[in-house]
């Protein structure tokens, strides 16, 4: 749980740090040069980090869900699978939808 509340509060401040700098970056940006790529790359790296810790984190607690004697548990942690992947499928759902949307769009 401590995990947990880690990477989200880590999210959400780094969220906050791209915020506050948009106006800065938008000027570096502009320059062109290598800053784009290194930017970019501070941005993807962390995201993906937290993103992968957060999965492993899942896997982790469906894992011990799965492997617990209680059966009211394990029905609860397949109730809770059943919601991330609902909750993934609809990310990816509208990922792709605005993918082809704008790819509409620029036709």
């Amino acid at each position: 749980m401590l995990a947990m509340i880690a990477m989200l509060t880590s999210g959400s401040s780094m969220i906050r740090w791209l915020h506050a700098d948009r106006h800065w970056t938008q000027e570096q940006l502009r320059q062109g040069g290598y800053f784009a790529l290194s930017y970019l790359l501070s941005i993807v790296t962390p995201i993906f980090i937290v993103a992968l810790s957060l999965h492993c984190f899942i896997f982790a607690m469906l894992i011990a869900g799965f492997s617990s004697q209680s059966m009211i548990c394990r029905a609860v942690t397949a109730l809770w699978m059943i919601t991330y992947a609902v909750n993934i499928g609809t990310i990816l759902m509208e990922a792709m939808w605005k993918f082809a949307t704008s790819l509409n769009h620029a036709a």
